[in-house]
């Protein structure tokens, strides 16, 4: 497999960035400050390269390039600009950290588009993490959870980063099979890879995880499968998966506790003061139903990012929301979060981000199709877990995923297409 990712002629230059793009989402998901480690070492890369050593092409764009790339300036730049007009805080300043990712996906791209083989090497990566992922989760599983709570599993890591994470590896795990593998020879590896990604969003306990990998799965029969029989096999194929699971007693007991979860909101909805807002899900309902008033004060450029406790205050003086939201940060919704923190611009430029690049793949998808096939998969898999976190833009291991494969993808499609020609760093 490596063989093939290291070109005769390629420099030091060229295998560092490969090896680390490759090691990305391998070591991201098992240590929290190695996530951090392997996208500052990408960053400085870009950097270094931005400055000292690009070639007479690194900064010529073509339209489709410039727009993505003004998209993530301006995204950053949405929050500088909120911040200073709702007053800067301590809390800007720690959130400021989070942001300059969107900033630095401009070096990132300049770096990652002049390489060729870095999809090749992400993709790699994919298929590597969920055995490494796997191996982990089944150690702290089995010698470490029996002697703490459920919320401290997969030590510096929340389950509901772990869970949706292995769910966006697993979903990706197919193209990248097919970008590895030819042939027949070596399928025994998607059995056996799906089993141990399962195993970790099966015992994670993570709704959302399990929400993503249902959603992604349809998402994945319709663009792969062509014939309408092989569709319905697939989808009767994920009925009896899911039949199958609730017979295991965390995924009943979670499912059954998030529909009577649901169902108590909405029988209470007139209630503000009423316990069914201090559960998990009526807490995030009743967030999400907050960001109607915060967006009547501040529709344009919202309140800022770490805003949402204090501004949220008046509204529950008046009556209007539970005072449970009060001891949230967060709205656990890209969307709504980037509604409420950014305001219309902030959303706009979030939905951007998201499907721009799946627009541009659907258009070359005849001269891209792998490309494109691993840009709606991503797409789908970061809009499935936005529906339940926010960590794709608010928290620090989520951001770098986002702008990592954002980057290595979009440019792979820029590649495919004969859009801006290929050169070594």
């Amino acid at each position: 497999m490596y063989k093939d990712l290291f070109k005769p002629h390629y420099t030091l230059g060229d295998k560092w960035l490969v090896v680390i793009v490759l090691l990305f989402p391998v070591a991201g998901p098992v240590v929290r400050h190695w996530n951090n480690l392997f996208f500052l070492f990408i960053t400085v890369t870009s950097l270094v390269y931005l400055f000292t050593k690009k070639n007479k092409h690194s900064l010529l764009f073509t339209k489709q390039e410039k727009i993505i790339l003004w998209v993530f300036f301006l995204f950053f730049g949405n929050f500088v600009i909120s911040a200073l007009i709702n007053g800067w805080t301590p809390k800007q300043t720690l959130e400021l950290g989070n942001e300059l990712k969107f900033l630095f996906f401009v070096p990132i791209y300049i770096l990652v588009r002049d390489n060729d083989k870095l999809k090749k090497a992400l993709f790699a990566g994919v298929l590597i993490s969920i055995p490494v992922i796997f191996l982990f989760s089944l150690y702290e599983y089995y010698y470490i959870l029996p002697s703490i709570s459920r919320t401290n599993l997969y030590g510096a890591y929340f389950h509901l980063f772990i869970g949706p994470i292995t769910a966006l590896m697993l979903l990706l795990l197919y193209p990248s099979y097919c970008l590895w593998f030819k042939g027949k020879r070596y399928t025994v590896i998607l059995p056996l890879l799906s089993f141990m990604g399962l195993f970790v969003v099966v015992f994670s306990q993570a709704r959302l995880a399990q929400l993503t990998i249902i959603g992604g799965f349809i998402v994945v029969l319709l663009l792969l499968i062509k014939s309408t029989k092989v569709k319905l096999i697939g989808l009767i194929i994920l009925v009896c998966i899911i039949a199958l699971g609730v017979q295991f007693k965390t995924i009943q007991e979670r499912v059954l506790l998030g529909s009577q979860e649901i169902k108590s909101y909405f029988n209470s909805i007139n209630d503000v003061n009423s316990e069914t807002r201090n559960t998990s899900i009526g807490l995030r309902l009743e967030l999400w139903r907050t960001a109607q008033y915060v967006f009547k004060d501040k529709p344009i450029l919202g309140i800022g990012s770490g805003g949402y406790p204090k501004y949220i205050k008046k509204y529950i003086d008046d009556g209007l929301v539970s005072k449970y939201v009060a001891n949230v940060n967060q709205a656990h919704n890209s969307f709504v979060e980037a509604f409420i923190s950014k305001g219309a611009i902030g959303l706009l430029l979030l939905l951007m981000i998201f499907y721009y690049p799946v627009y541009l793949a659907w258009k070359n998808r005849q001269e891209s199709y792998n490309t494109f096939i691993g840009i709606c998969i991503f797409s789908a898999a970061i809009s499935l877990i936005s529906l339940g976190e926010s960590m794709l833009i608010n928290k620090d291991n989520g951001v770098s995923y986002l702008v990592i494969f954002t980057a290595v993808l979009y440019s792979s499609l820029m590649q495919d297409t004969n859009t801006v020609p290929s050169h070594n760093i």
